[in-house]
């Protein structure tokens, strides 16, 4: 229905403003009058335009079919036709946040156009927009980035009964939280209640009594005692439903940050940090609940690297309870929300952030004043490639100019900038970024998944890890094992596949078949096939020590064997400002920036060398909401 309503909104646009705004083609850009039909490779599949021209005007433009992401998509597929039609011409800027799209949309309507003979190279000559007069506001508070981090912060303030304004770069809210799998760590006794176990996740659990206590650190180490006395306790009474606790969810997290960088340093996840993180996630699922009125489905998840079954997801879609229902009750409350603004400097006045000055796209500058204070919540720098292989010094070699993202590409870290200029503020883990593995290998965008249905192997055939390990495990493993750039194939059932990409993905009715398909032996594909189902009856596997295992690689009824091709990605900046557990930002003395605040993936600290899947939905909008408060109270 979205997609139906897209299109007829886009074509109402278009012909409104062809009725009140359009000029006539110059003898430059005279067209054959007719309907043409134009398509250009978008995220995640092909975009398909059809144009109506006239002998010298473009009439209308409509996106007849595309597979974009839903919500990060969006604005491009509104805005643009309608654009292409008002300024009659293709010399448009991308919208930021969705430029894949709009660059397809733009590529499509100008082989339609070019269809219809117009002069490609007038039409394509920048439009210049012109700025209007300068825009200045005051709130309590100004929250800048417009995620999840940044959503959670503004309804938080608006709920303190203050005023705020956010404003975010893009024409939509969302960014990096609408590209991610939306799944939110957080545990939750009624829900682990309602959950079976079963003998691999009872395997799981003795394995964590079997670490040497010398691992854990400081306040870790009482932790992991406690966590021990839980599971055994566990062990020892009724183990048919689901075991969980704030330590464990604490204890994995530690665990699932502790690494050393190529020089041989020890990073680990701050105490106060990760302990705030676990034990107020479910709280803040319950505040957004009660607020905004987000709803949450009653079965628990598992993305991949999330070594857990824990994460809960959004009841309607992550773009309605994660941000529509929020933005509503920012409005509805007296907040306001500025889209296409892109803060670039902070103010400053006796050491005090007391402001933001942005720009529009147009060029119209705005000038906020913030009377408690500022929240980052800009994201981290997964989009900006440069800038992970300057600071990199955990991959080294793995990385390279050309590997894909999962982010949009809004995330290019200038929240870190602009605190860094103005204040000096300090920064913490900035060498360590998260790759997912599972990035399709032509483009990176995230395939989804959680590694407890599937086989990875290499483009031989042969399995190489445990599907269920930490994300930055599965990816050492593809670089070291698999093809050019880490290329390796996900094998498993189609009814078991959470995203499809014609341009990766493969279906085949037999093993035989789909080893052909993607050139590999029958043989060796079949045997290790064989072999892992044979793991999966025995919920052990012999090889790599995967203990959870959700269903074996085996078709029943229509069902059908798929093969996805996957490269890993960049996916998640571990570094950022150093924060407390208020938000506070510090600066390079050690000292909190008065009137300065940030959550979400700005931040560094708390997932320390790896994050575990999950964890980042829980980061940005518990922290968030911690931002808020602290900012809305702030004197």
């Amino acid at each position: 229905m979205k997609k139906l309503s897209v299109l007829f909104i886009s074509f109402v646009m278009a012909v409104t403003l062809s009725a009140c705004s359009t000029a006539p083609a110059s003898s430059e850009t005279a067209y054959k009058a007719g309907t043409y039909t134009g398509s250009a490779q978008g995220m995640n599949g092909e975009v398909v335009v059809e144009v109506e021209v006239s002998d010298d005007a473009i009439l209308s433009v409509k996106i007849t079919d595309e597979k974009e992401t839903d919500g990060i998509s969006d604005p491009a597929i509104e805005t643009l036709p309608a654009e292409i039609v008002e300024y009659q011409s293709l010399g448009l800027d991308t919208i930021t946040g969705c430029t894949v799209t709009s660059t397809a949309i733009l590529e499509a309507a100008a082989k339609a156009l070019e269809s219809a003979g117009a002069d490609l190279a007038s039409l394509q000559k920048p439009v210049e927009k012109i700025a209007g007069e300068t825009i200045e506001k005051t709130a309590d508070v100004i929250v800048v980035g417009g995620g999840g981090a940044g959503i959670s912060a503004a309804a938080t303030v608006a709920s303190e009964g203050k005023t705020v304004i956010l404003i975010e770069k893009t024409a939509a809210l969302g960014g990096n939280t609408l590209a991610s799998g939306g799944v939110w760590n957080a545990v939750n006794a009624e829900l682990d209640a309602l959950t079976p176990s079963d003998e691999g996740r009872l395997s799981t659990l003795r394995t964590y009594l079997e670490y040497d206590e010398n691992l854990f650190v400081g306040e870790f180490k009482n932790t992991y005692s406690t966590l021990k006395q839980q599971i055994n306790d566990y062990l020892s009474g009724d183990t048919s439903t689901l075991f969980d606790s704030v330590e464990f969810h604490l204890i994995q997290s530690y665990l699932g940050g502790l690494r050393e960088d190529l020089d041989g340093n020890t990073i680990y996840g701050s105490y106060d940090l990760l302990n705030t993180l676990v034990t107020n996630s479910d709280a803040t699922i319950s505040w957004l609940k009660e607020t905004a009125g987000s709803e949450f489905n009653n079965t628990l998840s598992e993305p991949i690297g999330s070594l857990w079954l824990r994460s809960q997801t959004p009841k309607t879609s992550k773009q309605v309870d994660f941000f529509d229902k929020p933005a509503a009750y920012v409005e509805k409350n007296g907040g306001e929300i500025i889209y296409q603004t892109t803060a670039d400097e902070l103010y400053v006045e006796n050491g005090r952030i007391v402001g933001v000055h942005a720009v529009k796209n147009d060029g119209t500058e705005v000038i906020l004043h913030a009377n408690n204070g500022v929240i980052l919540a800009t994201g981290g720098f997964a989009g900006n490639t440069e800038m992970v292989m300057k600071y990199d010094n955990y991959w080294g070699d793995d990385l390279y100019a050309s590997i894909g993202s999962t982010n949009v590409s809004s995330t290019v870290g200038e929240g870190i900038i602009m605190a860094q200029k103005a204040a000096d503020a300090d920064v913490t883990g900035m060498e360590f970024t998260q790759l997912m593995p599972i990035g399709f290998a032509s483009n990176g965008r995230l395939a989804l998944g959680n590694g407890t249905n599937v086989m990875y192997v290499t483009p031989e055939g042969k399995r190489f890890v445990d599907e269920y390990a930490e994300r930055d495990v599965i990816s050492k493993a593809a670089f070291a094992n698999g093809g050019e750039q880490g290329l390796f194939y996900e094998i498993g059932l189609k009814s078991n596949v959470a995203l499809w990409q014609d341009e990766d993905c493969y279906e085949a009715s037999s093993i035989e078949e789909l080893a052909k398909l993607i050139n590999m032996d029958p043989a060796v594909l079949t045997a290790e096939v064989e072999k892992y189902n044979g793991y999966a009856d025995a919920g052990l596997d012999a090889d790599f020590g995967k203990t959870v295992f959700t269903t074996k690689i085996e078709t029943s009824g229509d069902d059908v064997y798929v093969a996805r091709a996957m490269k890993p990605s960049l996916h998640h900046t571990m570094g950022g400002l150093v924060i407390d557990t208020l938000c506070h930002v510090y600066n390079q003395s050690g000292e909190v920036i008065p009137g300065l605040y940030a959550a979400g993936e700005v931040t560094g600290g708390i997932h320390a060398g790896n994050r575990l899947g999950g964890n980042a939905i829980a980061d940005i909008y518990t922290f968030g909401h911690i931002a808020g408060q602290s900012a809305a109270n702030a004197n």
